[in-house]
């Protein structure tokens, strides 16, 4: 591996010259005759399949080799102009076209989306449009759920907690981000289940190897959701009501300023079920015939509200910023707490509540200072607060009733009503440089600092504290492309620090709090990622890191109610390998056929497992499992007039228990067993059909 990384390595210190052809710039706008601007307008290079969309202030930009080229452009509803240009240098070109006033000409679509383009990077990962489920009742785990490699699995309805895994890593091993944020700087609460659908545009999916410019320190991928980008004025409200009492209301609206570039983005979403679906199967004492028995009822203690509201103001393409804007964001979360860690613990009246407030800014300038030098930097704080109320001395069953009780119905206490405050800041800055067209230098930042603060209103033998988690992670990476971007290669390399100190106390001989008081780590992380484009029907790409995975505050720290601290947690760290090909075929004039297909491996070392006590019903962290995961995916996608499409994909996952020995040193039985309740195989088969202008031009689909 050392003799491999090496090669890359060399080929990556090449002389730019070595391979890469000079390449230009060719950019400008597309106007009508009347100068109003014409989104999405097609620029293509005829003869050959590259091409761009205008955005929608009509702009364009592409990269073109020297030399003499025959342009396109046409946009729906437009006449298309064909012209003949020279590029020796990069070079500004207007258009204007003219309206088509009796018959529409048919327009080629040479271009390739956004989607498109991620699908084609070297890294491998899913792009997913959210198009088809926007204004439903649907969350975004569902569009997730339809993609290669993914499985989720919710704990309930609702509200309730999901594992996602990719290629078969779960849990905490994934991040999640927002337009390059972490999720979690919106508060504790605020997850891919309660986010409107509606604010986002995209969501991606980076299986294994996670680029350097994410700030990550995931183990098995991340998701970063990417939110909707257009510079117009819209409203976009739904509303939907489903069973079990369930009812979504979101709102999406912009307005932008026309000369000052001002714009104003309020966004709200609101969630609300009762979650009384029947459980089949619980255990229920029989007075009468003296003994438990398995019958189906329904649950009657998961009422769940939540409400997310977001006011975005800013400026866009201004002089001195590309992007520049302040967020408010505020949430609040009414959650009854039906069960704890496994089912057979029934609660009836522990409710836990959540709310948080959070305000950031972001700002980015492409040629900021140096014409080569671009610059995105965002700072947020939050307010996070947890409250859990359990105040009652009962025991519930599955049908209601009770028996009184001399404790509480979570912790076995006093009564409690426990208070867990989480101010977080986190601060990320990422600047890009340009060395040509083709060779570039990316350097990010990210940093988190948490304060835990805990107390509680009744327990009086509950002791308040205030723990301190920071963490800071570096990544620098260098990309080149040569041949035209045949050949694309990425290497990188991160630094992950934490700080953790420690002031509870209680529990000690759980949570190890008698044996560290303050800690710091530090690990380093590398990888590297490559793609080959043969043909526009086969590309080859592979990518490998060595990850390491800092545990999270939630895990250091537990939650206050049902799951305890672990102070003495160590880093996960694993290696990741992805092998893959994709292509598209042009089956016939009007249809084509898109492919992927994939092999991976993982290997898990202190793999980070939430080990939960039946007996109890509580739960901890702890470093439990080496594990090894490798599997093979693969996706075919058919679209015919972009009209009709079919995607269908399928994985299979071979995920094993590599622990040998017991923290006791006894033999591990279970040693090179594939991990428990893992799905083996499964996919997806779905179907779309989409029409635009159904009722006349500019209509919706």
């Amino acid at each position: 591996m050392r003799i491999l990384l090496c090669c890359i390595l060399l080929v990556g210190l090449l002389p730019n010259g070595t391979f890469a052809q000079k390449a230009f710039f060719l950019s400008g706008e597309v106007r009508d005759t009347s100068g109003t601007p014409v989104p999405l307008a097609m620029i293509a290079i005829q003869g050959t399949t590259r091409g761009v969309y205008a955005n929608n202030n009509g702009n364009y930009s592409f990269e073109i080799t020297p030399g003499e080229h025959t342009l396109k452009v046409s946009a729906i509803g437009f006449q298309s102009q064909e012209i003949t240009i020279e590029i020796r240098e990069s070079t500004k070109r207007d258009f204007v076209l003219r309206e088509e006033v009796f018959e529409l000409e048919t327009v080629s679509v040479y271009g390739k989306t956004q989607n498109q383009q991620l699908r084609e990077s070297n890294f491998t990962v899913n792009a997913i449009e959210i198009k088809h489920i926007a204004s439903s009742l649907n969350n975004l785990n569902t569009a997730l759920g339809r993609s290669s490699g993914i499985k989720i699995r919710e704990n309930g309805g609702v509200g309730a907690d999901f594992d996602l895994s990719i290629n078969g890593l779960s849990g905490n091993s994934i991040r999640y981000f927002i337009d390059g944020v972490p999720l979690s700087s919106m508060g504790n609460g605020v997850s891919l289940s309660n986010l409107p659908v509606n604010i986002v545009e995209r969501i991606e999916v980076y299986k294994g190897v996670v680029p350097a410019y994410l700030g990550s320190d995931a183990l098995g991928g991340a998701i970063n959701i990417i939110t909707k980008k257009e510079v117009q004025n819209y409203l976009d409200a739904s509303y939907g009501i489903g069973s079990f009492g369930t009812h979504k209301a979101d709102i999406n609206a912009q307005y932008v300023h026309p000369k000052t570039g001002l714009f104003i983005q309020p966004s709200v979403g609101i969630n609300l079920s009762k979650n009384n679906y029947e459980m089949r199967g619980v255990e229920v004492w029989n007075a009468a015939a003296s003994k438990y028995e398995k019958v189906n009822l329904k649950r009657f203690h998961d009422d769940y509200f939540s409400a997310l509201t977001q006011l975005k103001m800013g400026f866009t393409n201004k002089k001195w910023a590309d992007l520049f804007f302040i967020s408010t964001s505020c949430f609040s979360s009414d959650n009854d707490m039906q069960t704890g860690s496994v089912q057979s613990v029934v609660y009836g009246m522990a409710k836990q509540k959540n709310s948080s407030f959070n305000i950031s800014a972001q700002y980015q300038k492409e040629k900021f200072i140096f014409k080569n030098l671009s610059f995105n930097i965002s700072l947020s704080h939050t307010w996070d607060n947890s409250k859990v109320t359990d105040t009652v001395f009962r025991k519930y069953r599955w049908d209601g009733t009770y028996i009184q009780s001399s404790r509480n119905e979570i912790t076995g206490r006093g009564k409690s009503i426990r208070h867990i405050n989480k101010p977080l800041t986190i601060a990320r800055a990422n600047l890009n440089y340009a060395f040509n067209q083709n060779h570039f230098l990316n350097i990010n930042y990210l940093g988190n600092y948490l304060t835990n603060n805990r107390y509680d209103d009744f327990d009086t033998q509950f002791v308040p504290s205030k723990d301190h988690f920071n963490k800071h992670i570096i990544g620098v990476s260098f990309s080149q492309r040569f041949w035209q971007d045949k050949w694309s290669n990425n290497f990188f390399v991160k630094d992950y620090v934490s700080y953790l100190n420690v002031k509870q106390q209680d529990l000690s001989w759980i949570t190890g709090a008698d044996k560290i008081t303050s800690t710091t780590t530090n690990n380093q992380g590398y990888g590297v990622s490559s793609r080959f484009r043969f043909l526009n029907e086969l590309s080859l790409k592979s990518s490998f890191e060595r990850s390491v995975r800092l545990p999270l505050a939630k895990e250091y720290l537990g939650n206050g109610t049902t799951v305890y601290p672990n102070f003495s947690l160590h880093p996960e760290n694993s290696h990741n390998f992805n092998l893959g090909a994709f292509g598209t075929i042009e089956v016939a004039q009007k249809s084509r056929l898109s492919y992927e297909i994939g092999v991976f491996y993982r290997k898990v070392e202190d793999y980070i497992h939430l080990v939960v006590s039946e007996a109890e019903g509580m739960s901890q962290y702890s470093n439990v499992n080496n594990v090894t995961v490798k599997g093979i995916e693969g996706e075919l996608r058919y679209n015919y007039k972009n009209t009709f499409q079919i995607i269908a994909n399928m994985s299979y996952l071979d995920e094993r228990n590599k622990t040998k020995y017991q923290a006791n040193g006894k033999p591990e039985i279970t040693y090179n067993n594939r991990m428990p309740n893992r799905p083996l195989l499964f996919g997806n088969l779905e179907f779309n059909v989409r029409k635009k202008d159904l009722f006349g031009r500019k209509t919706t689909n």
